[in-house]
């Protein structure tokens, strides 16, 4: 058993981890607990402040997801080349890494979301946070689905 590659999966699985644990968080128990007990200036700075304390973590864990990511996809026998899409794992690593790629971006939008949140006026506040609550489901979403393609395609 190699220590480097259970290493990279272990930190790749957690990085994972850490990011739809954050989004799937924030959406269904941080933003509406905050949403019922703050009124409009406090929630105004709330919401923020929560994002800029979880950045650097999630920043950190997609910097480890990517570089384990792509170590694991380098050593990993069935990888053939940028490009060589002849097996069904290629096809379904390109499909993965596409939707972790709208994951980043949803990622980003949360971000410049929860920052707007500071910003709006109190009647457009609700509806700001009506968005956020949408698109920390949608990264979470793609996350959950690139664990799925991954499943599939270790069983492939």
């Amino acid at each position: 058993m190699d220590p480097v590659l259970v290493g990279a999966l272990w930190l790749h699985t957690l990085a994972m981890v850490i990011v739809l644990g954050y989004y799937g968080i924030l959406a269904r128990i941080v933003l509406p607990a905050l949403r019922r007990s703050l009124d409009g200036p406090d929630l105004a700075t709330a919401v923020p402040a929560v994002e800029r304390r979880a950045l650097p973590f999630v920043v950190a864990a997609a910097v480890a997801f990517i570089v384990t990511g792509a170590y694991l996809l380098v050593v990993d026998d069935r990888y053939t080349g940028i490009g060589d899409f002849s097996s069904s794992w290629s096809t379904l690593m390109l499909v993965k890494h596409l939707v972790i790629v709208v994951m980043i971006a949803l990622a980003v939008v949360v971000d410049r979301l929860a920052r707007s949140v500071g910003e709006a006026t109190d009647e457009g506040r609700g509806q700001v946070l009506d968005v956020l609550v949408l698109v920390a489901d949608g990264a979470t979403a793609m996350g959950a689905i690139a664990l799925l393609l991954t499943a599939i395609a270790q069983l492939g």
